[in-house]
């Protein structure tokens, strides 16, 4: 069975751009979604396209009818169309979109140029291990003894093929848990909850759900919203296992009449500068000021924690490999030493 579609980073950012400056100049939904079929090259997206200018067609509001096209969309979008359509607020939701999977593009594109040369090295020592288990086991062969100067057992036209079998289902395995991840099928909480508890990708990871969360609180009370539905769809908007945690809690804290204040600071999550700026906007009646001036520094926070997410991801991966690389020469060396010892004269 042939996995969904999914849209790529370069065509959902220019369809948030293009959404955002048609839905800004008053064009319908249903001639914008018409236009949009004709932009799609993909069979599979250009169904998708399809089916959602048809909901949208028979009435269907915006993010129902996404929602209704699987997976081809990533779970952010449609919880941001939500958040956009409910507070008359969907150019800017676009937008932000646009600007946070440009980030997005640019801090993987960071992380591979980063990761070129060590992945090289790594591609180059893993040829140099296959070539010395089989060269070894033809000169064994020729000795008439077993040289194995890696220690592994492998040795020969045998070690060779258990060698890259084990390479293969390593980096079948590496591919494959990628692929899950971003198509959801692996699920993340427990590891979510993990890097937030890591000193430097844990702030990272928290500065990125609280600038989403925190936008979508300006976007949903300024539009209005009924404050506990606010609060509880900007929680789900940060995309963060930690923050949906905190949704019975807080809806509890607002439902006994507690101020928003309050009621995040009983949960020790937030920082002590945002709970301060929300304070000060809701005991002097400007919060919906207060909420855009930390959207706005969130948002900030967030694109210099994305590339910064980047070199540590980048920097872990480099430490990986020279670990394992280290490792090898280390075992050749020791290798060769013995054999050294081994032919001293007595």
């Amino acid at each position: 069975m042939l996995p969904e579609p999914r849209i790529s980073k370069s065509e959902l950012i220019e369809l948030c751009r293009r959404l955002a400056m048609q839905i800004e100049a008053g064009i319908e939904m249903r001639a914008i979604w018409k236009r949009e079929i004709e932009r799609v090259v993909s069979p599979r997206g250009r169904r998708v396209i399809r089916e959602i200018s048809r909901a949208v067609d028979q009435g269907q509001s915006l993010s129902d009818a996404v929602a209704a096209g699987g997976a081809y969309f990533p779970p952010l979008f449609l919880r941001m169309l939500q958040v956009g359509e409910t507070t008359g607020a969907l150019p800017e939701a676009l937008r932000l979109l646009a600007e946070y999977y440009e980030e997005e593009r640019s801090r993987r594109a960071l992380f591979w140029r980063l990761l070129a040369w060590p992945l090289t090295e790594l591609v180059l020592a893993v040829g140099v291990i296959g070539f010395l288990i089989w060269v070894m086991g033809v000169i064994g062969n020729l000795a008439g003894k077993s040289i194995d100067p890696l220690g592994l057992g492998l040795v020969g036209n045998t070690g060779l093929a258990i060698y890259v079998g084990c390479v293969a289902a390593a980096a079948g395995g590496i591919a494959w848990a990628a692929y899950g991840w971003r198509r959801g099928w692996l699920s993340l909480r427990a590891l979510q909850r993990f890097v937030l508890r890591l000193p430097v990708l844990g702030r990272i990871a928290h500065t990125l759900a609280l600038a989403r969360m925190t936008w979508a609180m300006y976007a949903t009370f300024r539009g209005g919203m009924d404050v506990i539905a606010a609060v509880d769809l900007s929680l789900q908007t940060a995309d963060n296992v930690a923050f949906d945690d905190l949704r019975p809690m807080l809806r509890r804290s607002l439902q006994s009449g507690q101020s928003l204040y309050h009621g995040f600071a009983e949960t020790g999550f937030f920082p002590g500068d945002w709970l301060d700026a929300l304070r000060a906007g809701e005991e002097s009646g400007t919060l919906d000021d207060a909420l855009e001036g930390l959207s706005r520094e969130y948002t900030r926070r967030a694109a210099s924690a994305m590339k910064a997410l980047s070199i540590v991801g980048a920097g872990l991966v480099i430490a990986l490999i020279v670990g394992v690389m280290v490792f090898l020469i280390f075992r050749l060396a020791m290798f060769y030493i013995g054999q050294i010892y081994e032919n001293l004269p007595a």
